[in-house]
């Protein structure tokens, strides 16, 4: 596995499923990977940037405009660093944003200017994952290279078990070190 290989962008999208991507994190740190989170203002509503922060070793990136470190924009420094996205949770949101080529957060925004593998976890409620438009959107993404692990059935936040639950995480990172 190269150095690239290594640096792993984890994009945080807005979802109750939030929780789990600072495992996630953790997870990566201890298996030697570099990471960088990138946060939907979203997914602050769920989960802080400060424990990201933490897991992560790294700064946490939220607000898209928001002055650069250095000239270079931080989307475009961030894509190039990266040797492999991931998405986690992917709401149906975020799936139809990267169809579309729509780029109004850090997160979508980076991802489009990668070049970096990507693999998106979608994690949302069955109706949502259901719907013909969000089955469209991932057809789209596959046939653009976007790799996608889940969801799974199994309980959702109103209690009742469906499909649109979280892939477990060991799965997750056994498909982000194939990637």
């Amino acid at each position: 596995m190269s150095k690239k290989d290594k640096k792993v962008l984890v994009g945080i999208c807005g979802g109750i499923a939030c929780y789990k991507a600072a495992e996630l994190v953790r997870s990566l740190r201890k298996q030697g990977y570099s990471v960088t989170c990138l946060m939907t203002k979203e997914a602050a509503c769920f989960i802080t940037p400060l424990t990201l922060q933490h897991l992560s070793g790294n700064k946490v990136f939220i607000d898209l405009f928001k002055p650069a470190e250095n000239i270079e924009p931080a989307h475009i420094s961030l894509a190039e660093w990266a040797g492999k996205i991931v998405i986690i949770p992917a709401t149906c949101h975020i799936i139809a944003k990267l169809a579309a080529g729509l780029c109004d957060d850090i997160v979508s925004l980076t991802v489009l200017s990668s070049s970096a593998p990507v693999l998106i976890c979608p994690a949302m409620h069955e109706k949502m994952y259901k719907k013909e438009v969000t089955a469209k959107n991932i057809v789209v993404l596959k046939k653009r290279g976007f790799k996608f692990v889940g969801p799974v059935k199994g309980e959702l936040l109103n209690g009742k078990k469906a499909m649109g639950r979280l892939e477990n995480l060991d799965i997750i990172l056994k498909r982000i070190k194939s990637l």
